[in-house]
């Protein structure tokens, strides 16, 4: 067993080797669908951990620095008043300098200007959770919201539960794009690797007719081409993640400099160990897959 492995790895390198142009041109579309198809992905990862955040605080209301300076019984009164409601899970009181650390923390490129103003920009303001599923807390959260909006403490109500329902909306475009574009140029890999393989058949036919006569199996045969394509979609596989860690390194050094909140977002983190297994799992599914087509049609057995 370990021999016949060694003679498929030693065969499926030759066969590399001899079509090498053609390889690194499949290697190149395979990375290239995986890449974009990672890179969609790695959008929609870092946009959902913003969505998720958003889902778990529904309503964000900013009170009136005149009712923080003047009234701030009231304001306490209100927040006390709405943690004792039973459809709210959490009220959570952020003043305004705990506003301004969390600025300066998110957005450490503008920490130093933030720091430098001589009045503190951000209001205070209170993060309400509600209780029940997204669809169950829908009619609760409406009614909280049209009394926050009518309260004289309150200037501003971000309604947090609208904002995440449009960017899980967004998001289900987001993702049928890139599985669309990523099954196109998979499809497109796929039909290299068929051709390459077809063509290394094509030039050993002499060789291969040979094995069979003295009795080498279909399996024994097909094995290095398999092995080869196999090797293609890998390589190609191994390629894109590259690319992308190396995208998303950028990015995250860009967001650090310029403060660019957009870049800070898109670059948050990385794709998951599973997302990046998937890929890797992916691109060895287009080599085998071209190559077992390529085969089936050239090798009977």
């Amino acid at each position: 067993m370990l021999q016949t492995l060694r003679y498929f790895t030693r065969e499926a390198l030759v066969g590399f080797y001899r079509a090498r142009t053609m390889n690194i041109v499949t290697v190149g579309i395979i990375a290239a669908s995986l890449a974009i198809l990672g890179g969609f992905l790695l959008l929609v990862e870092n946009v959902r951990t913003l969505a998720d955040d958003w889902n778990r605080v529904q309503i964000n209301a900013y009170f009136r620095d005149r009712a923080i300076a003047q009234t701030p019984a009231d304001v306490r009164g209100l927040v006390e008043s709405l943690r004792a409601r039973p459809i709210v899970r959490e009220a959570r009181f952020v003043s305004r300098e705990e506003a301004l650390e969390i600025f300066k923390s998110r957005f450490a490129g503008l920490a130093a200007a933030a720091g430098s103003l001589s009045v503190n920009p951000f209001p205070a303001s209170v993060e309400i959770s509600v209780r029940g599923d997204r669809d169950e807390r829908a009619e609760s959260t409406r009614a909280l919201l049209e009394e926050l909006k009518a309260s004289p403490l309150v200037e501003m109500v971000q309604d947090n539960e609208e904002e995440a329902r449009r960017l899980l909306a967004a998001l289900r475009v987001v993702s049928s794009i890139g599985w669309g574009v990523g099954a196109v140029l998979s499809a497109a890999s796929i039909f290299i690797i068929f051709n390459v393989i077809r063509l290394t058949v094509h030039a050993r036919r002499d060789e291969i007719s040979i094995m069979k006569l003295v009795g080498a199996t279909g399996g024994f045969i097909r094995g290095p081409f398999l092995l080869e394509g196999m090797l293609q979609g890998l390589l190609g596989a191994a390629l894109a993640i590259l690319l992308l860690y190396g995208a998303h390194l950028a990015l995250a050094d860009y967001a650090g400099r310029s403060g660019n909140t957009l870049a800070r977002l898109l670059s948050g983190q990385f794709l998951p160990a599973a997302r990046t297994a998937g890929l890797a799992a992916g691109g060895l599914l287009i080599g085998l897959t071209g190559a077992a087509l390529s085969l089936r049609r050239f090798l009977a057995d």
